[in-house]
C-alpha cells in the first residue's frame, strides 16, 4: 500500500473537498511504512520537522500552513543523505534510498505548490 498526497478544498461547512489529481501528475508520497520510518522517524524530527511528523497520526496540511510546510520540504531536501542513512533498509544503498525518499519529496512539494495557488491544503494519506 502506497500514501498519496493530493490537494484538498475547505468548504463552508468545514468539510474538505478532495480535489483530483490532473491526468499525468504523480502522486506518490511513498509506501505506507515510510508513515513511520521515514515521515514520522526519529531521524527526521531530529531536524525539527514538525508537519512529516505528524503523519504518523494525522494527514492533514491547512492551508495557512503550507509555506511553513514548504519550507519544511526545502529543510528535508538539505539533509536528504542524513535522513536516508538513518533510514535506510537493508535491501537497498543509501544512495538508493535518498533518491526515493527525494523523489517522493519532490511530488510532496508540487503538491505543496500547487494547493498554495488554489488557497488549499495538503492531504497525504
Amino acid at each position: 500500500m502506497s500514501l498519496t498526497v493530493e490537494i484538498f478544498l475547505l468548504r463552508e461547512d468545514g468539510d474538505i473537498d478532495v480535489q483530483p489529481t490532473p491526468e499525468g501528475v504523480l502522486d506518490l508520497a511513498g509506501p505506507e511504512s515510510w508513515r513511520t520510518k521515514v515521515w514520522g522517524s526519529r531521524a527526521i524530527r531530529s531536524l525539527g520537522a514538525r508537519f512529516f511528523p505528524a503523519l504518523v497520526v494525522g494527514d492533514l496540511v491547512a492551508p495557512g500552513e503550507i509555506p511553513a510546510f514548504l519550507a519544511e520540504c526545502a529543510l528535508v531536501k538539505e539533509n536528504l543523505d542524513h535522513l536516508a542513512t538513518l533510514t535506510c533498509s537493508p535491501d537497498r544503498t543509501v544512495t538508493q534510498h535518498a533518491d526515493h525518499i527525494g523523489s517522493r519529496l519532490s511530488i510532496i512539494e508540487e503538491t505543496a505548490v500547487r494547493a498554495q495557488d488554489m488557497g488549499g491544503g495538503v492531504l497525504i494519506w
